[in-house]
């Protein structure tokens, strides 16, 4: 019997061998940040039998304290599963393409909800397409699923800004963290947005980026910086052998045996991170969704930056 646990990452033979298993459910997570695109993409062709889900549209959320880009509360989030067509039983597979995080991030929400059944295909629609797989344009809504979808919260798939403040008051080498962003977000050289990295102006220690506050550049204390697009294959965007991220983490001085948080701009590509790591073998494992989009707006949080070339 197929273990989604053992096996969270499938490639496009294992699924195109699948299409039409009544307990199969195949989500297109394309995303580009602008609002809509991500439907023009679905509508101009998908995987057979998927339905789209656009982390910034449809699973995301502005919550109270004005973080932007949050998962959406249980009840929300088992409404559009449901919806979709994911109930209690269905094994997901889900797909995206590029080096854009969207699948990783819905992997980690249903890991965090309690759904263990699913999987990311790997390259996604890159690779499907590369090899000239039958492709569909219908767009029909899917039947709600029954029983529908619940939630079943996993509370160490999340860590929050008080457990990270913990750590660096009283650092516990059990906990590491680890900053996924381009290396000039992590300099403290720009800050996230949908398009891309926003320089900061010379001098300038935030940007307005339309945040609850002016963000600031930088990184949190200790973090080590592995940009999440370097653990996948540029040429054909698979991930990389796990033995190789395994031995990029470990160089980085992550072990096996501790507590890893990820964090990025808005806990996007750090979803990418955690799986990454994930199929190398950690399994202690935690991403900081509030991400920077917290860090960053937080005057009293602590904040490194790279020291400047001489």
């Amino acid at each position: 019997m197929f273990d989604p646990i053992a096996q969270p990452l499938v490639e496009t033979e294992w699924l195109a061998d699948r299409l039409g298993q009544p307990d199969l459910k195949i989500v297109d997570a394309r995303w580009r940040g602008d609002g809509t695109s991500s439907r023009d993409l679905y509508r101009a062709g998908h995987i057979p039998g998927s339905v789209h889900l656009d982390w910034q549209l449809d699973l995301a959320w502005t919550n109270r304290a004005n973080l932007r880009y949050m998962l959406l509360p249980p009840d929300r989030f088992a409404r559009v599963m449901t919806q979709a067509g994911i109930g209690k039983s269905s094994l997901v597979v889900v797909y995206s393409d590029y080096d854009y995080s969207g699948a990783a991030r819905l992997w980690w929400a249903l890991q965090y909800y309690g759904h263990r059944r699913v999987v990311v295909l790997n390259s996604g629609w890159n690779k499907w397409q590369a090899e000239h797989r039958v492709v569909s344009f219908e767009t029909a809504p899917p039947i709600s699923a029954t029983p529908p979808f619940t939630c079943s919260v996993q509370t160490r798939w999340l860590a929050k800004s008080d457990e990270i403040c913990q750590a660096l008051s009283q650092p516990d080498p059990r906990v590491r963290l680890v900053d996924t962003r381009p290396p000039e977000q992590f300099a403290g050289k720009a800050v996230w947005t949908p398009p891309g990295s926003l320089y900061l102006a010379a001098g300038a220690a935030a940007v307005d980026i339309g945040a609850r506050q002016p963000m600031r550049g930088g990184h949190i204390p200790g973090a080590v910086n592995i940009t999440s697009s370097t653990n996948l294959d540029p040429a054909d965007w698979t991930y990389l052998p796990a033995a190789l991220i395994r031995q990029k983490a470990l160089e980085a001085g992550l072990e096996p045996g501790q507590r890893i948080i990820t964090y990025c701009g808005v806990g996007i590509s750090a979803s990418l991170g955690l799986f990454s790591l994930y199929l190398a073998g950690f399994k202690k494992l935690a991403l900081y969704e509030a991400s920077w989009e917290e860090w960053g707006t937080n005057p009293a949080f602590p904040v490194e930056k790279d020291a400047p070339a001489e």
